[in-house]
């Protein structure tokens, strides 16, 4: 008969990994980690939220099953070069406060769709523009981008305040693009190249 251990066979939850002291991507309040299996039920709250995953333009809920099959879709994505996908946490933590990410990556002409969702908590306190310098930053520096480009509901002023904050530019209206709860409502391309980054505060 074998010897018992002592130790506990049961499952246990995944280990975080350690919070580096100095994360490779990082701004001054927000570093930016690869958005895991942990964060889906955090990730999943976010999209459910009016004022969150409302905004983001998101329009239906998701369940914990899929937002698991779309963090499965944005690993391969992510393995292929095709998108990068980013979990947002303050400095010296690591737990979910938003999602940032690239997708729709043009190697050929060197440009990328950027998109981004904060919590409830950090909405409209600069953690949103934090993350999207240092994403910007990953841009046009490891990636070496020449544009990277965005849309927007036009009536959702404090995104648009955000994006202009850190260097987007308005560069058209589309129309009538998208449907919230029945109202067809107009879209803003917003963009911003290279040399303006590189000009602008950081």
């Amino acid at each position: 008969m074998a010897e018992a251990s002592g130790k506990s066979t049961r499952n246990t939850a995944p280990v975080a990994p350690p919070i580096p002291e100095r994360p490779l991507l990082h701004g001054e309040r927000v570093w930016l980690r690869p958005r895991e299996e942990r964060g889906l039920p955090a990730y999943g709250a976010g999209i459910n939220d009016t004022e969150v995953g409302g905004w983001a333009g998101y329009r239906m809920p998701f369940s914990l099953e899929q937002a698991n099959a779309w963090h499965t879709h944005n690993l391969e994505q992510s393995r292929s070069g095709e998108a990068f996908f980013f979990a947002v946490c303050e400095m010296g933590d690591d737990r979910f406060i938003g999602t940032i990410w690239f997708k729709e990556i043009n190697r050929l002409d060197l440009n990328a769709e950027l998109a981004i969702y904060m919590d409830h908590d950090h909405l409209g306190a600069g953690w949103g523009s934090d993350a999207q310098r240092t994403l910007l930053a990953f841009g046009f520096g490891t990636l070496g981008l020449e544009r990277i480009w965005l849309t927007v509901m036009a009536d959702n002023a404090r995104a648009i305040r955000s994006y202009e904050k850190v260097g987007f530019r308005r560069e058209g209206v589309m129309r009538r693009s998208f449907r919230v709860r029945g109202t067809l409502t107009d879209s803003l391309i917003m963009a911003i190249l290279r040399d303006e980054w590189e000009a602008g505060p950081k």
